[in-house]
């Protein structure tokens, strides 16, 4: 987002080369937070049994992984920034003007997967502090860095487009080694070891691929049904893809502000898991889905009042437009305790249990037979423009629906539970 604002001073073209870029580039980040997850919830079992040694395993086996998946992801994209672009619907001057960038975008790749890794392990061992300043002080760099390089003040060279790459590459590897630096000169933290050093890391791999493949695939899933929305409200005209647009933005704002509540669960829950108490687990999940049920109220009213506000944010939007956003807005506000809640349960508390196969489950019925189908048969079909925004609404309640049922009525932490007994700390 801070790319396409800055590069916006360029024109047109360059706006619209970023925003296609960074549209690839959205559902492989999704992969990365959803690693990060995994590594998140293991590590936090560990620490909840005070292993220390397997902290730090983890932790190496999970930012190895994560560095090689990088560069396997980044590899094709640095190849063909071109011919992925074009596929993606850019013209042939906006693709060969956003391709060095795209390029540059994909090299950070490697660095973005390991800060995930680094991040969760962070919120794991309760230091949730230190990942977020280094993020805030990498976003104002890549900014800085962005205008600078962008626009061309002295001393830096102008680049255009491409300088917009050369400042999110550089804060990415700048966020990535800081991260790391912190993390292993820690007191009492994790001790880095190469995966080969390590015991019980065929183990852990394999306990890694079981919790995080489902979840990377629900996280591409989730990205590529968004992608599929924004095409339904293409089909109905320039009017309704502009309304649709001003309302995820707004929305955007509420649902980062919450996002922090699921690696908290991942946090509470596995540490308690990894210590043995079920108990304090369910506890756990019941107090973090409490503290989401509220904030998602207040979200709620929040959303309701940004809706009113869109005439003074957005005085040059035609009235029609701005109506059609308004009711959007308006439907995100009442769905907006079944997002929180699922964005808690389905990355959060469900991981921790191990149950990651449901929650994929989850987001294939939500999204692929109920939302979209219902996008589709409502806006193209119908032509009723407002209820494309209901159709996401439908998505969100269906899935809180299963999110809530499972939570309440099957042992979500049992196959963690079974897990964290077989190891070698817990059977001795």
């Amino acid at each position: 987002m801070i790319d396409q604002i800055i590069v916006g001073l360029l024109g047109v073209g360059g706006v619209a080369g970023v925003g296609l870029s960074n549209s690839v580039s959205f559902i492989v980040v999704l992969v990365y937070s959803a690693f990060g997850t995994g590594s998140g919830v293991l590590v936090a079992q560990a620490f909840g049994r005070n292993s220390m040694q397997e902290v730090s395993a983890t932790a190496a086996v999970g930012q190895t992984v994560a560095g090689i998946l990088g560069a396997c992801t980044a590899l094709p994209l640095m190849l063909f920034p071109s011919v992925i672009l074009a596929c993606v619907g850019a013209q042939e001057d906006v693709a060969k003007q956003a391709a060095g960038y795209f390029q540059l975008f994909a090299a950070s790749a490697p660095f973005t997967a390991i800060s995930a890794v680094t991040t969760a392990t962070f919120r794991s061992l309760n230091d949730s502090r230190t990942p977020m300043i280094v993020t805030v002080a990498a976003a104002a760099l890549n900014t800085l860095f962005g205008f600078f390089l962008v626009l061309g003040i002295n001393p830096f060279p102008k680049l255009g487009v491409l300088g917009a790459g050369v400042a999110i590459l550089s804060a990415q590897a700048l966020r990535c080694l800081v991260l790391l630096v912190f993390l292993y000169r820690r007191k009492e933290g994790p001790n880095w070891r190469w995966p080969w050093q390590c015991s019980g890391t065929k183990r852990i791999f394999k306990r890694l691929f079981e919790i995080t493949y489902p979840l990377a695939l629900s996280e591409m899933l989730w990205g590529s049904s968004a992608f599929l929305y924004t095409l339904v409200f293409t089909r109905l005209g320039t009017e309704a893809l502009a309304a649709s647009q001003i309302a995820m933005v707004i929305e955007n704002l509420f649902i980062v502000a919450g996002s922090g509540l699921a690696p908290a669960a991942v946090a509470s829950i596995g540490q308690v898991i990894g210590a043995g108490s079920i108990r304090c687990a369910k506890s756990n999940a019941v107090a973090v889905l409490r503290l989401g049920a509220m904030a998602a109220l207040a979200f709620a009213a929040l959303l309701i009042g940004a809706g009113f506000s869109l005439p003074f944010l957005y005085p040059q939007i035609k009235k029609d437009v701005l109506q059609l956003a308004f009711w959007g807005i308006l439907i995100a506000a009442f769905v907006q305790p079944a997002k929180l809640l699922n964005n808690i349960i389905g990355n959060g508390i469900l991981p921790s249990g191990g149950d990651t196969k449901f929650v994929l489950a989850t987001h294939v019925i939500g999204s692929y037979l109920v939302g979209l189908p219902a996008a589709v048969v409502l806006g193209i079909f119908w032509g009723l423009k407002v209820w494309v925004f209901g159709a996401r609404a439908i998505e969100e309640t269906t899935k809180v629906t299963l999110f809530v049922v499972r939570f309440c009525r099957f042992p979500w932490y049992q196959k963690s539970a079974a897990e964290v007994s077989s190891t070698p700390e817990q059977s001795a």
